[in-house]
């Protein structure tokens, strides 16, 4: 009985090394572990992979020895040793690589038992230097635009005419009294944006930040150093001083996460954690710091279907689904439309010094129009029409083809309209299938000086 005791017990510590063995040979980083007389017991295959150097040519041999035949530039073993305390250097080897080595003293009652050394090849750490500086510019953009947030919000006004947009408005100000996270629905430039702002305004002072991050817009391995920040010594080429994350940047205010579905899993961790305890800790470091902040998340993808999928935490998704709110498409909300067009008219008759006016017929057609691209597309379209547009009053002839060949079916046409806009899409085709304008007046079967005049009353460019 005792034998068979003792094998299970034998059979249990093979197990527990085929582990072990397995999760050292699993790691990326090389990893090179010597016993307390500096004599290297066990190295990894990525040690191998990083440094070029096999098992054969260490294992058994001390640090001391490999410096002195020149397998290695600096021995940092035999510093941990003398320090007892984390050693990082840059160490070359004989096969001429540069790789920085990292050696962490192991005790045992006190008494140094092992040195484990990881390796990291100096080719990645530039690589990882490169996108951090790229990080910590896209960062201080963030710092500066917070400068101009307060002119910034002070000019975005909402356009409320459907009853839709009325509810969401009054539905606000009961948000503003809260702290809880909002989580705003709806399709691509729909205004998601603004109605964030509008409850950060409601929420807070003028001069508490709203931090905006696009989380489809930043590479999932700076998106973390972004948010969370770092310590001094993080990585390779941080700043001295480390740098704030800008969930830190937003204390006591708002930070938007735009984009939230777009969020990597393993953030969406960490995240979630920040949320239950509203504590941050930076990368590299081991201390935490309280923060306060209000959470306003935006997406316009199915977060129910992800998480079935599990490409979204679902205990995320109720953290952060206390206040919902959906914002309707722009065809959803027809009443909005032609609000929207004027405030936009405005706007760019102040910015650009010229004042111009819509005629009714015009009005009726972007009323009708889908608008598949909601504000965003409406908002480029004006823009668009007041830019090319040599008239002071905007009509039919001036609407881009896509609007007007859309409408060309619906009752709210006299013929003339029709006509107008059937005959406008054929020019632009032909001309766009033609090298010349004389060549594309030939197939129509109309003088080129007919063509010309045509284009001019239609406000056709011609390349």
């Amino acid at each position: 009985m005792i034998i068979e005791t003792e094998w299970i017990k034998h059979q249990n510590h093979y197990e527990d090394y085929l582990e072990l063995e397995a999760a050292i040979n699993a790691c990326q980083e090389g990893i090179y572990i010597c016993d307390a007389d500096l004599e290297c017991v066990r190295i990894n295959s990525a040690y191998t992979r990083i440094t070029g150097l096999t098992g054969n040519e260490l294992i058994g041999k001390t640090s001391t020895e490999l410096e002195k035949n020149g397998t290695i530039s600096k021995a940092v073993a035999v510093i941990v040793k003398k320090d007892r305390k984390v050693v990082s250097l840059i160490q070359k080897f004989r096969s001429g690589k540069n790789v920085l080595v990292t050696g962490t003293p192991v005790f045992k009652d006190r008494k140094l038992f092992r040195i484990v050394i990881t390796a990291r090849d100096l080719s990645e750490l530039s690589q990882l230097e490169n996108q951090l500086n790229a990080a910590e510019e896209r960062s201080e953009r963030y710092l500066r635009e917070l400068s101009l947030y307060k002119e910034h919000v002070k000019s975005e006004k909402i356009v409320a005419n459907s009853q839709q947009m009325k509810t969401i408005i009054n539905f606000i100000p009961k948000i503003s009294k809260a702290d809880s996270p909002v989580l705003l629905l709806g399709e691509s430039g729909t205004g998601k944006e603004v109605v964030a702002r509008l409850i950060h305004e409601t929420s807070y002072s003028e001069e508490s930040p709203f931090i905006k991050v696009n989380c489809g817009a930043i590479p999932g391995d700076l998106l973390e150093s972004e948010l969370f920040g770092y310590v001094k010594g993080a990585f390779t080429g941080a700043s001295e001083k480390g740098k704030p994350g800008l969930i830190e940047i937003a204390e006591n205010g708002s930070l938007f996460l735009d984009e939230v579905g777009e969020l990597p899993l393993k953030l969406q961790v960490k995240l979630l954690r920040v949320l239950q305890d509203f504590e941050v800790t930076r990368l590299g470091s081991t201390k935490s710091k309280k923060v306060s902040f209000r959470l306003i998340c935006a997406t316009n993808r199915p977060l129910k279907e992800m998480m079935e999928k599990g490409e979204f935490r679902e205990d995320l998704f109720y953290r952060i689904n206390v206040l919902p709110i959906t914002i309707p498409a722009l065809r959803e909300r027809k009443e909005d439309i032609i609000p929207l067009i004027l405030k936009t008219t405005e706007k760019l008759s102040s910015r650009y010094g010229t004042l111009k006016t819509i005629s009714p017929d015009v009005f009726k057609i972007l009323e009708a129009y889908h608008w598949p691209g909601n504000i965003r597309e409406l908002e480029n379209v004006i823009e668009r029409i007041f830019i090319m547009t040599d008239d002071q009053s905007i009509t039919v002839k001036d609407l881009p083809s896509n609007i007007a060949a859309d409408k060309v079916s619906k009752e709210t046409y006299t013929l003339k309209e029709k006509m107008q806009i059937i005959e406008r899409d054929i020019i632009e085709d032909m001309l766009k299938q033609s090298s010349s304008l004389r060549e594309a007046a030939k197939k129509l079967g109309i003088d080129a000086s007919t063509l010309t005049r045509k284009c001019q009353r239609y406000g056709i460019i011609q390349s």
